[in-house]
């Protein structure tokens, strides 16, 4: 069995242990630990990384994904019926229709006001609008626009078809016709 030199076992050794170097000379080198601090190759010192920040950063940061999937988990709940309100919409319209024009009698009705009851308690409500009022784009939607010399800004003339919101959703907006003022345009 081949004898090896000890001060060349040493520096096997501190070269394959971290933290660990060979001192001393003259063949007999010696192991001492070195401080915490390591070297890179470039010579330049990397400190040792700080487990309990990076502790505290891990647990935050599963903290918000489980705030994050919570919301999103209770956003998903609270509009589960969004979707089943909006297809029921042209229904309602049906309904109103029916009634407008003497269809069905007092089944047609009843049957509307417990569908419009149902879907009040999910979320579901009219937008009121009415003849008369001040036109507001952002509630609105104009199909046309009539002049009208009676008005001196724009308002609601007719209401097409009712508008309906969702708890904070608009699911259509109330379709209206426009009044607006006469212009008076120079002509020279």
């Amino acid at each position: 069995m081949a004898e090896r030199e000890p001060g060349r076992v040493a520096q096997e050794v501190a070269g394959s242990t971290p933290g660990v170097e060979a001192r001393g000379g003259d063949g007999q080198d010696l192991l001492e630990e070195t401080s915490e601090v390591e070297q890179t190759p470039a010579g330049e010192a990397v400190a040792e990384p700080d487990y309990r920040d990076l502790y505290l950063r891990e647990r935050a940061e599963g903290e918000n994904l489980r705030k994050r999937m919570f919301k999103q988990q209770q956003e998903s709940v609270a509009y589960a019926t969004k979707d089943l309100a909006k297809r029921l919409v042209p229904v309602i319209d049906h309904f109103n229709l029916a009634i407008e024009h003497g269809e069905g009698g007092s089944g047609i009705e009843l049957a509307l006001k417990e569908l419009l009851t149902a879907l009040g308690h999910e979320g579901l409500e009219e937008i009121a609008v009415e003849k008369g009022e001040p036109f507001d784009p952002n509630v609105h939607h104009a199909l046309t626009t009539v002049t009208d010399a009676s008005v001196s800004t724009d308002v609601v003339a007719e209401v097409h078809r009712k508008g309906y919101r969702f708890k904070d959703h608009v699911l259509r907006a109330p379709e209206v016709v426009v009044a607006q003022p006469v212009q008076d345009v120079d002509r020279d």
